[in-house]
C-alpha cells in the first residue's frame, strides 16, 4: 500500500512539474505535452557518414531519351546514427544573390472534394491581411472531370496551380492575382503532378510527378517534366535516377541547383531515400543518399537561419516508427539525423513527420500525424538550441499538398485546422504569439506565401 501511494504522489509530482515546463511559454495555443530532446544546433557542423554523391555526366538537351544517364547512386551510410564532424563552408559555393523582398502574399487552393470534378479554387490575401481573402475566379473552376487535388507554386513574377491526381493542368497566375492561361502537360496522360519551379537561368518550368499513364497502365516515373511556358506542346523529360521506381515529389531551388525528393525506393520497401540535385544551368544530375526513406514534406530552406542547409521531413513506411527530420549540406551533401520517430507509447513523436517551416528565429514548426491518439494530427514546436520540443496546436489537416509555410516579412506561420465539419486557414504570429483563423468553403488543398520582389 505504501508503494502505491508513494508512486500515486510521484506521478501527482510529475504532472505539476509537466505543468510548469509548460507555463514557460504562456501565450502558445493549447500547449498540452512537452519533452526534451538532444539539443542541436542549427548549422551543425556533424554529420552522418556516407552521403556523398557522384555527379552524373552532363546532359547535352532536356530530354532524357537523346541523354545517356550513368549510374551515379551514392554509396550507402554505413551507420546513420554516427556523427561525422566536417568542415561547412562559410557560404554555399554557387549561392546566388536574391532580389530584396518588397511584399509577401498568401496563396491558397481548395477542392470541393479529390471525387468532385473540376471543384479546385484559389484565393489570395495581399499583404498578407487576412480579412482581404478573395478568390480568384477561374471559368469552369480547376482539376480534372474525374476530380481535383492541387497544390500551389509561386515564384517572382507569378504563381500557378498545379493540378495533381486526375489532371494535367497547370493554372497560372499573374503577380496582379488574375488568371492568366491553363497549360497541360502531355495531354490525354494522366500525370499525378505533384509540384513545380520555375528554373530563372533557362526561363523553363519543371514539373514533377510521382507516377503516369502509358497505355492505361499506371507506372513510376523518375523523371522531371521541363518545359517552355510559350511552347509546353515541347516539353521534355529528364530522368534523375536509375531507379524506376523512384518517384520525384517535392522540390525546392536553392541558388544554381534544384533539390527533388524522391519517393517510393523499391516500392516503399528500401530502408533509404534519395534525393535528386539538378543543376540548373546545364542540367547534369547528382543523388544524395538519405538514412530514411519517402521524403514526403516540402524540402525547407530559410537562409536567414541556416544558409548552408536545407531540411526535410521523411514518413518511412507509414505507421512504422522510422521517419525522421534531416539535415541536408547543400554543398557536402552531408547528411544528419535531427530528430527520429518514435514506437515509445505517449512519446510526442510517436507517429509520422509531415511537414515543416523554419521561422526566422530559427525554430522548427512541424506537422506531425500521430497515430496512436486517433490520428489527432498535431502541430509541434521544436527549439533546437534549448532541446525541447512542444505540441502548440492539435486537430490539424496534415494532408494538403502543402499544409504549412512560413513568412519572413510577417513573421506568421500558416497551417489548416479542422474543427468537426469545419477546416480554417489559421495563421500563428511567430513573435507576439497571437493567431487568426477563417473558415474555408472547400476543402484544404494547398497553401504558399508569395513574395514579390524589388
Amino acid at each position: 500500500m505504501k508503494k502505491i501511494i508513494l508512486s500515486a504522489l510521484a506521478l501527482i509530482l510529475l504532472a505539476f512539474l509537466v505543468s510548469c515546463e509548460d507555463s514557460a511559454l504562456p501565450d502558445l495555443p493549447e500547449m498540452d505535452e512537452s519533452m526534451d530532446v538532444d539539443a542541436f544546433e542549427i548549422g551543425d557542423e556533424d554529420a552522418t557518414p556516407g552521403s556523398e554523391s557522384e555527379p552524373d555526366e552532363e546532359n547535352g538537351g532536356n530530354d532524357a531519351d537523346n541523354q545517356e544517364t550513368p549510374d551515379s547512386e551514392s554509396p550507402d551510410s554505413e551507420k546513420p546514427d554516427t556523427e561525422t564532424p566536417y568542415e561547412t563552408p562559410e557560404t554555399p559555393d554557387e549561392e546566388v544573390s536574391e532580389h530584396e523582398i518588397a511584399a509577401s502574399h498568401l496563396i491558397v487552393a481548395t477542392v470541393g472534394g479529390y471525387d468532385v470534378p473540376m471543384s479546385g479554387h484559389v484565393y489570395y490575401a495581399k499583404d498578407e491581411k487576412l480579412d482581404t481573402f478573395k478568390e480568384i475566379p477561374v471559368d469552369g473552376g480547376m482539376g480534372s472531370s474525374d476530380g481535383a487535388d492541387l497544390n500551389a507554386a509561386a515564384w517572382e513574377n507569378g504563381f500557378a496551380v498545379v493540378g495533381r491526381h486526375d489532371s494535367s493542368s497547370l493554372y497560372f497566375f499573374t503577380r496582379n492575382f488574375e488568371f492568366e492561361q491553363e497549360i497541360q502537360v502531355k495531354p490525354d496522360t494522366y500525370i499525378n503532378m505533384q509540384d513545380m519551379v520555375h528554373n530563372p537561368f533557362k526561363d523553363e518550368f519543371i514539373v514533377s510527378a510521382l507516377n503516369f499513364d502509358t497505355d492505361s497502365k499506371t507506372v513510376f516515373s523518375n523523371k522531371l517534366f521541363i518545359f517552355k511556358k510559350d511552347s509546353p506542346e515541347t516539353a521534355s523529360t529528364l530522368e534523375i535516377s536509375d531507379n524506376e521506381s523512384a518517384s520525384p515529389a517535392k522540390m525546392k531551388v536553392v541558388g544554381k541547383k534544384l533539390f527533388v525528393a524522391l519517393q517510393n525506393l523499391e516500392n516503399n520497401t528500401s530502408a533509404k531515400g534519395e534525393i535528386a540535385v539538378v543543376d540548373l544551368e546545364n542540367y547534369s544530375v547528382e543523388r544524395i543518399t538519405l538514412p530514411t526513406t519517402n521524403p514526403t514534406g516540402k524540402i525547407e530552406y530559410n537562409k536567414n537561419v541556416d544558409k548552408n542547409h536545407i531540411y526535410l521531413t521523411t514518413t518511412g513506411n507509414w505507421k512504422q516508427g522510422d521517419g525522421a527530420l534531416l539535415q541536408v549540406n547543400i554543398d557536402t551533401y552531408e547528411v544528419k539525423k535531427v530528430l527520429s520517430e518514435s514506437e515509445e507509447e505517449n512519446n510526442i513523436l510517436d507517429g509520422d513527420f509531415v511537414d515543416l517551416s523554419i521561422a526566422d528565429n530559427g525554430d522548427f514548426y512541424i506537422i506531425f500525424s500521430n497515430n496512436i491518439l486517433y490520428n489527432d494530427n498535431s502541430l509541434l514546436l521544436y527549439k533546437p538550441k534549448e532541446g525541447n520540443i512542444s505540441k502548440i496546436d492539435s486537430k490539424i489537416n496534415a494532408f494538403a499538398a502543402n499544409p504549412i509555410d512560413y513568412s519572413s516579412v510577417s513573421g506568421k506561420i500558416y497551417y489548416f485546422v479542422d474543427e468537426k465539419s469545419d477546416t480554417y486557414l489559421k495563421s500563428f504570429d511567430t513573435k507576439t504569439k497571437a493567431d487568426e483563423k477563417i473558415l474555408l468553403d472547400f476543402g484544404p488543398a494547398a497553401l504558399r506565401v508569395k513574395y514579390d520582389y524589388k
